[in-house]
């Protein structure tokens, strides 16, 4: 692989982490959200104040997709700032209202769209319209 693709690849990774960073600080839960951190933290993280959960492990996911690329597991989860779940309510929630959140490998490695979008581009998935 060519030094100046790999260089070029980070740089344009970096950019987009920070306007993921800054397009996070709409929720205050984004900002608890560290890369690396496993999906199950993070699913606690974003819930700690939805009240009446009961037995539902996921209650702020809106919706999730998973992805095997390479042999990895790639998931993303969206949410709201409202704890909105599909199927809950009459309205569909437009995808530009949704956070997605990455894991790969039940890790996190990135949050916000700008960096879901290179994501998804880099690996030939379709990007949601937003």
């Amino acid at each position: 692989m060519k030094a100046y693709f790999v260089r070029r690849r980070v740089v344009a990774t970096a950019g987009a982490g920070i306007l993921a960073f800054l397009s996070a600080c709409e929720d205050k839960r984004m900002s608890q959200l560290d890369t690396g951190i496993t999906r199950d933290s993070a699913v606690t993280v974003l819930a700690q104040k939805i009240k009446g959960s009961g037995s539902d492990p996921e209650p702020n996911v809106y919706t999730k997709e998973r992805y095997l690329i390479s042999g990895k597991t790639y998931e993303v989860l969206y949410f709201t700032p409202n704890n909105e779940k599909l199927g809950q309510s009459k309205d569909t929630v437009a995808w530009a209202k949704l956070t997605p959140l990455v894991f790969v490998e039940n890790k996190l490695v990135a949050k916000g769209w700008p960096v879901w979008d290179s994501i998804a581009t880099a690996n030939k998935i379709p990007v949601k319209k937003r």
